[in-house]
């Protein structure tokens, strides 16, 4: 072989030794990092196991907002669950994120929007304002508030009515964005699983200034309600109640519902011997500016995260001797 073939051949063979190992690191380091989810290997067994496989750099709370934004459906249908079961034969697709403009501040005057999330809205209702009535109402209601709403922020919502509050009570109210959520929020408030803390102010100090209060109530003609001893009427009511503090003739009184009938808490009250300031069909007429009573505190299962979710307000500046404080603070201090 001649003298410059041979150093031509010695210069390949040196090329061929550096690089090709070289490549064959980048090559594995490159398969390294490109895992891709084959469902033959790694069957998953649950939702949960298929967005782990698929964004494995994604973080456990991402996963979950890609459900709470209604962003996952399974064969075409959303869903809610990370643990709802899957198998290869499913279609499974995950949406874009959608970017919505921030609603308007007072887009819902006169509430206060305390919380909202694909699944549900929690809101502040002020004194006077009906949380629904019958159809052709021409008086605003809560209702009627949100729908408008939804309208332009959420047109996929589906509203839906948990609970009420009287027209002349304030305080917090949860409604749903979505039929399942609506079963389970129901089912909930069925089950007399949610929590509901109220404050109301009193005249005098219910006896004993503690207690159960449980009967069965009856509306009347006038639709004031009433306990009745008659065998198979009315509602079973329940009534937990604490005095918080006292003074110049008045009470505040945390109250706990376990059941939620019409006029419950101002009827019970009532059968303790005292009535709540501003109460005139349970009580007596005065200047009081508003009926004081007022739902603070609000706490249920999420139904998409089966997580206890709990939303509480001060209580109204209005309120003697407790106003502007929040009633978790009182019974803790």
């Amino acid at each position: 072989m001649h003298r410059d073939e041979r150093r031509w051949y010695r210069q390949i063979v040196f090329v061929f030794i550096c690089v090709y190992p070289c490549a064959s690191v980048v090559k594995s380091l490159l398969l390294f990092q490109s895992p891709v989810f084959n469902a033959a290997l790694t069957m998953p067994s649950t939702l949960a196991d298929w967005l782990r496989q698929n964004y494995p750099q994604a973080k456990q709370n991402t996963l979950r907002q890609m459900l709470q934004e209604r962003r996952v459906r399974v064969n075409g249908s959303v869903v809610w669950k990370m643990n709802t079961a899957v198998t290869p034969s499913d279609q499974i697709e995950v949406l874009d994120r959608v970017k919505k403009e921030k609603p308007i501040v007072n887009s819902i005057h006169p509430m206060e929007l305390i919380f909202e999330d694909a699944a549900l809205l929690v809101i502040h209702k002020p004194v006077g304002l009906l949380t629904s009535t019958v159809p052709n109402e021409k008086r605003p209601t809560a209702l009627a508030i949100l729908s408008r709403y939804l309208r332009d922020t959420d047109p996929d919502a589906n509203l839906g009515l948990i609970h009420r509050l009287d027209r002349d009570a304030s305080g917090l109210l949860v409604f749903s964005k979505a039929p399942e959520v609506f079963t389970s929020l129901k089912h909930q408030f069925y089950k007399h699983s949610v929590r509901r803390e109220y404050v109301a102010i009193t005249r005098g100090v219910p006896t004993p200034p503690a207690g159960r209060i449980e009967s069965f109530l009856t509306e009347a003609p006038d639709g004031s309600v009433r306990s009745t001893k008659r065998p198979g009427k009315g509602q079973r009511a329940i009534t937990d109640y604490k005095t918080l503090a006292r003074g110049n003739g008045r009470a505040a009184v945390q109250v706990t519902l376990q059941t939620g009938r019409k006029h419950q808490i101002r009827a019970h009250l009532h059968e303790r011997g005292v009535s709540i300031v501003g109460d005139r069909m349970y009580g007596t007429r005065d200047d009081a500016p508003r009926l004081m009573l007022a739902n603070v505190l609000l706490g249920f299962k999420h139904p998409m995260t089966d997580q206890n979710v709990e939303f509480e307000i001060a209580i109204p500046k209005q309120f003697p001797l407790v106003g502007g404080q929040k009633i978790s603070q009182i019974v803790e201090g």
